[in-house]
């Protein structure tokens, strides 16, 4: 039997560049993802400096060459991206939100084995770490009716995922009717008692802290004794 592949030239036949990219091949698109990786490592460090910014100075008082100084970078380069501060700050945004809501499941991960008052201080650690920037964002969409539009026609959720989010960490609450409530009332709260600390003691604060504790857990039926000592 004569074997069908034995006449074949291999000589004669050609792989494209497709099958087997030559060595100029893989440098090129090597060099595209390092600048494509360089480029998002850059935008990164500038939506970081901005928020930071933003935390520190407020969205009126900070500017895109203070971001681009906290960031390390030219002003050029953050101009590049976004044509003004505040398409710049309504890109921040979005990256606050996903930011946010990574750093509390984070904190919350593993932590499954905590009462309910274990997770609300839990919950108070991270209030205390994010909202000096989430105070001012709301500041800035606030005052600043422009940002606000802009910021509107890129959320596709709405303006209230800025400060909502922490539905998962208390499940005890999902079964209520009013479980959306009682988590804002919780958010509410815990951004009230963030802006107390700046003419409150750290006692008086933790008196209200767990004053809203005892409110909370008698509203559940949870405060039993053994609650309590938990």
């Amino acid at each position: 039997m004569t074997d069908p592949v034995a006449g074949i030239n291999w000589g004669k036949i050609q792989l494209s560049k497709v099958d087997i990219p030559t060595a100029d091949d893989m440098a090129d698109r090597q060099e595209r993802r390092s600048q494509k990786e360089r480029s998002e490592s850059m935008q990164r460090r500038v939506l970081d400096a901005t928020l930071r910014c933003i935390g520190e100075q407020g969205y009126i008082g900070v500017s895109l060459q203070d971001i681009a100084d906290a960031a390390g970078v030219s002003r050029g380069a953050i101009t590049h991206h976004y044509a003004s501060k505040m398409e710049l700050t309504s890109a921040a945004i979005h990256y606050f939100v996903k930011w946010r809501y990574d750093k509390v499941y984070a904190a919350f991960e593993g932590k499954g084995e905590l009462d309910l008052r274990g997770r609300l201080d839990l919950l108070w650690q991270q209030f205390q770490q994010v909202f000096p920037i989430t105070f001012e964002i709301i500041v800035a969409l606030r005052s600043d009716k422009d940002l606000l539009a802009q910021y509107k026609r890129t959320a596709p959720t709405g303006v209230e995922t800025i400060v909502t989010g922490y539905e998962e960490f208390f499940p005890e609450l999902s079964g209520l009717k009013v479980s959306g409530v009682l988590i804002a009332v919780m958010a509410a709260f815990y951004r009230g008692a963030c802006i107390e600390m700046i003419a409150r003691d750290p006692a008086y604060i933790e008196e209200m802290k767990a004053v809203f504790q005892d409110m909370l857990l008698k509203y559940l039926g949870l405060d039993a004794p053994e609650a309590k000592a938990g």
